[in-house]
């Protein structure tokens, strides 16, 4: 029951991030994609993708221990 609470809130959290950093979480943790072939998909330079993604992550975290329950680590 714990797992499906904690999947449901990083869910909401995620959708709740722009559609580009949601992307990019995606193309790096989902796809395991590297940081350059990550940015070469969204169409930015690989400098640009790794700003965006370590942004996206910290983001992501911000919105998870803002939600009720926050957010308890694996």
């Amino acid at each position: 029951a714990q797992r499906a609470e904690r999947l449901l809130r990083v869910q909401e959290a995620l959708n709740s991030l722009d559609p580009i950093d949601r992307e990019m979480l995606a193309l790096r943790h989902f796809e395991q994609l590297g940081r350059a072939d990550a940015a070469q998909v969204l169409g930015i330079s690989p400098e640009a993708g790794a700003k965006r993604y370590f942004r996206a992550l910290k983001r992501l975290k911000d919105i998870l221990s803002t939600m009720p329950g926050g957010w308890e680590g694996p």
